[in-house]
């Protein structure tokens, strides 16, 4: 009873998959797949692109809010926060920055502003929700379209296979008939899998740049930032207030 129930059941895959098996084999259909999934690679390159652009964008605008000294971070201070609360990417990072901040002591000859944490703890990637790392599973996804539609080529490419046995051994009609079904099969499943590296390929090539640069922007943002505060550890902060 269960080899009769599994048989029925492999009838009724086998009657699934035929159509797409011969669907895959139908003239042109391989290179339109390739093509297919080229395009879409090509596509989401783009928004690799447009996504590195975009964030790189927002970087530089918020590095052009700094002033390049202490004394002109101090004393502008108010008007150039205000501008950065209208940046929502950065608005978490640089509250909680500021609260590592130690203010200006009233009347102090030497006005200056006191980072007690560095900012690259909070102008970061993750911390910015910046980047393209929800995008990186992308080269992979397109790898595993490739190798299913191989696969579906071969397995059509091994059905012609043994059409070509099962003529041989008749003995019966011409055999090339067949065999050139066969090795267009078997050429034709490799179409697709071709596309889809390529697209991987760039896609990560695309991928490591857009990471890089913006890495690059955000480490230069730190750079400026720290050109405009002062760094002390808790314990000079801590000596300072025993010494006062």
């Amino acid at each position: 009873a269960a080899v009769t129930t599994l048989q029925g059941v492999g009838m009724l895959a086998q009657a699934l998959i035929d159509p797409i098996l011969a669907f895959v084999t139908t003239t042109h259909i391989a290179p339109a797949l390739a093509l297919i999934i080229f395009i879409i690679g090509m596509i989401c390159t783009a928004l690799v692109v447009y996504t590195s652009y975009r964030h790189t964008q927002v970087i530089t605008q918020m590095g052009r809010l700094f002033p390049e000294s202490e004394r002109e971070f101090a004393g502008k201070y108010p008007d150039f926060e205000e501008e950065m609360l209208k940046l929502p990417t950065m608005t978490r990072a640089w509250t909680e920055f500021c609260e590592t901040l130690v203010l200006p002591v009233d009347q102090s000859s030497n006005p200056i502003f006191r980072n007690t944490v560095r900012p690259h703890m909070f102008f970061n990637l993750d911390r910015l929700e910046l980047g393209v790392e929800d995008k990186k599973f992308w080269p992979n996804v397109f790898v595993g379209a490739g190798l299913f539609f191989t696969f579906l080529g071969l397995i059509a490419a091994l059905g012609e296979a043994v059409d070509v046995m099962a003529h041989a051994a008749a003995g019966s009609g011409d055999a090339q008939e067949p065999l050139m079904r066969l090795f267009s099969a078997m050429s034709a499943s490799l179409y697709a899998l071709m596309s889809a590296m390529f697209v991987s390929l760039v896609l990560t090539m695309a991928l490591r740049h857009a990471e890089k640069t913006i890495n690059l922007k955000l480490g230069r943002l730190n750079d400026k930032i720290e050109r405009g505060v002062h760094f002390s550890t808790q314990e000079g902060l801590a000596q300072q207030s025993l010494v006062v």
